[in-house]
């Protein structure tokens, strides 16, 4: 009676913890599309009903970025013990770490030559060594600092599974500023699953009408093994037009479908 007990009180536990990490990347139908797992067999593991094969949990596993411990321990215990937000005062980390100065860029900076809305970035994809990836991101302000957030591009060949939840492929990062330089440090929403730091010259912008620099990609799951690689950010008049016209050009292209001025400083990366 005891051992019956322990597996239906693991079932529940699993479910319970599954339920809240579905909640920190979007709907649980999305959720269950893209671990290919159909809705029924969804909502009876959620319920304590039933238990994933070894598959399925190896999937689940990968998905969130955990270990098998979600089987038996309550995700709060496990997560105790590990980094979090409220374990450390950020401030004073940043504080730290930048010697006591502000490198922010505060919400009126830049804002001539790089207005709150959206725009594009070019760079070789990490993914794809013959493709340029091609991404539409957001500026915005946040407690007074300049801010971004996008969602990185459907590549080619993608399943249907691979496509959803779009908060998945989410991104968020915050712009810092050095002499003629803007830099934007970002992690994707997934957790410990990326963290990236592009750099931009903002000298660039009076000759060439755009920024150039690097970005560099840190994330083990980079399959043609480059983490830095060079790129474009381009800012948007901030007309609908525009703004939609260059919407229908973001995913993955050859560089040579780019214009032409860009072109030049991308093929330093061999392209």
């Amino acid at each position: 009676m005891t051992n019956e007990v322990d597996f239906v009180s693991t079932h529940l536990i699993f479910g319970k913890n599954l339920r809240q990490l579905c909640r920190r990347v979007g709907t649980i139908a999305e959720v269950a599309d893209s671990l290919e797992i159909n809705r029924v067999q969804m909502n009876r593991i959620l319920n304590g009903e039933s238990f994933p094969k070894p598959g399925m949990l190896k999937r689940i596993c990968e998905y969130f970025n955990v270990d098998a411990r979600i089987l038996l321990q309550p995700l709060d215990e496990l997560e105790t013990g590990a980094f979090q937000p409220h374990d450390a005062d950020i401030s004073d980390v940043w504080n730290y770490t930048l010697f006591g100065r502000d490198y922010f860029v505060p919400e009126n900076m830049l804002q001539d030559i790089l207005p709150d809305g959206l725009h594009l970035m070019y760079r070789p994809s990490f993914l794809i060594d013959t493709q340029i990836w091609i991404g539409m991101v957001r500026v915005f302000v946040r407690n007074g600092a300049r801010m971004v957030r996008g969602v990185d591009p459907v590549a080619p060949g993608m399943k249907r599974s691979d496509l959803t939840p779009i908060s998945a492929r989410e991104y968020r990062g915050v712009m810092l500023q050095t002499n003629e330089a803007l830099s934007i440090v970002y992690a994707t929403r997934v957790p410990n699953s990326v963290l990236g730091v592009d750099n931009f010259s903002t000298r660039t912008w009076t000759t060439r009408g755009f920024f150039q620099g690097r970005c560099m990609i840190m994330s083990s799951a980079n399959p043609i093994g480059k983490n830095v690689v060079p790129c474009i950010l381009q800012p948007l008049e901030q007309s609908t037009s525009d703004i939609l016209s260059a919407a229908r050009k973001t995913g993955f292209c050859p560089i040579a479908e780019i214009p032409q001025k860009y072109q030049n400083y991308l093929a330093s990366d061999g392209l």
